[in-house]
């Protein structure tokens, strides 16, 4: 398990989330023996962010595990951005947990990856229109859209 399956993840839950109410989980098994549970709980929640909804794997074989769920919603710079985390106890992963937060509108987000003992692995983030990427390093690269 990787970075892949955040992104399998985000889609997932996307896929849970449209047309969910009440609190409510699927469990999947794959071909290859992990298991997959989806639980959504957007009950009086702004669809953008259905706080709670969450998506997890794991491998009963080798109890590795990945999650992702909806946590809250925060102020930015005066910008409401839903906030996601995504975390993996897998020892290949370089990744041991990952904060997603983006507005509603989706032109602001901030993406910081972290390893696991905490320290900040990268972070990325977009706001009017200018990216900023911070590499583990330190060093900044900025782009203008």
């Amino acid at each position: 398990m990787n970075i892949k399956w955040l992104i399998v993840a985000i889609l997932l839950t996307a896929v849970a989330v449209s047309g969910c109410g009440d609190k409510d989980t699927t469990t999947i098994e794959t071909d290859d023996g992990q298991i997959v549970k989806i639980t959504t709980d957007s009950k009086g929640q702004d669809k953008w962010c259905p706080v709670g909804t969450s998506w997890k794997t794991s491998n009963p074989t080798t109890g590795e595990e990945i999650s992702m769920v909806y946590t809250g919603v925060r102020e930015v710079d005066g910008i409401q951005m839903c906030i996601m985390e995504y975390t993996s106890n897998n020892p290949d992963d370089e990744i041991a947990r990952v904060e997603y937060m983006f507005s509603e509108n989706s032109e602001t987000f901030s993406w910081k990856s972290y390893y696991a003992d905490g320290t900040v692995q990268s972070e990325m983030t977009m706001k009017d229109g200018k990216m900023t990427i911070i590499d583990e390093t330190g060093q900044v690269t900025e782009y203008n859209q």
